[in-house]
C-alpha cells in the first residue's frame, strides 16, 4: 500500500530529466514547519548541505500551494513523527522561487 501511494505521488508530481538531479540519501528530519504568512514550508535535515551552489543548505523549501505540496507536508510529518529517514531529490539549479537562498526538491521517498 505504501509503495502504491508513493508511486502514485511520484507519477503525479512528475519530474523532468532536463536538469541533473542529486539525491540526498536518507536523512533524519530535525525540524519541519510552515509559515502562517504564505504557503512556504521547510524541512531541516541532518547531514551535509544539499542543492545547487547558489542555495545549498540543510533546510529545503517547498510550497503547499504547488501541486501535491500538501501531500508532501503530510508525508514528511508522518515520517518525522515515525522517526523515518527521508531521501530528497534536489534538481541542480533549482532554488526555491520565494526564498532563493534555499533549495527545493522534486520528490521524496522513505523506508
Amino acid at each position: 500500500m505504501k509503495r502504491t501511494i508513493l508511486f502514485s505521488l511520484l507519477v503525479t508530481l512528475g519530474f523532468s530529466g532536463e536538469a541533473a538531479a542529486t539525491t540526498t540519501g536518507l536523512r533524519k528530519i530535525l525540524n519541519l514547519g510552515c509559515s502562517t504568512n504564505d504557503s512556504t514550508c521547510w524541512v531541516e535535515v541532518e547531514g551535509a548541505a544539499a542543492g545547487p551552489t547558489g542555495c545549498s543548505s540543510t533546510s529545503l523549501r517547498w510550497s503547499t500551494a504547488s501541486a501535491n505540496g500538501k501531500s508532501i507536508l503530510s508525508l514528511l510529518t508522518g515520517a518525522f513523527l515515525a522517526g523515518k529517514q527521508v531521501r530528497f531529490e534536489v534538481t541542480d539549479g533549482n532554488c526555491f522561487d520565494a526564498q532563493p537562498m534555499y533549495p527545493t526538491f522534486g520528490y521524496i521517498n522513505f523506508i
